[in-house]
């Protein structure tokens, strides 16, 4: 198992490396105080990111409540 994961985490960097050496053309971000000249590999990756953390952030109040309606239920399965 530890070999697969390795062998997907391998396989996962090259495409990484080979993205970002397919896409290292700058492109111009204008922000609303400034511009700024980002290779587009790096936006991409950079958009990706902030995509997952604002997911996790949006999911997290459910996982939440979850986990603690989890916790009550299975204090009420240990009681009876």
């Amino acid at each position: 198992m530890r070999l697969l994961m390795l062998l997907v985490l391998g396989f996962v960097a090259l495409l990484g490396v080979t993205f970002a050496s397919l896409n290292a053309e700058s492109v111009v971000v204008h922000y609303y105080i400034g511009i700024q000249k980002i290779p587009l590999s790096a936006l991409v990756v950079g958009v990706l990111v902030l995509g997952v953390l604002i997911g996790l952030l949006a999911s997290f109040p459910v996982i939440l409540q979850l986990k603690m309606k989890l916790r009550r239920l299975s204090r009420q399965k240990m009681e009876h």
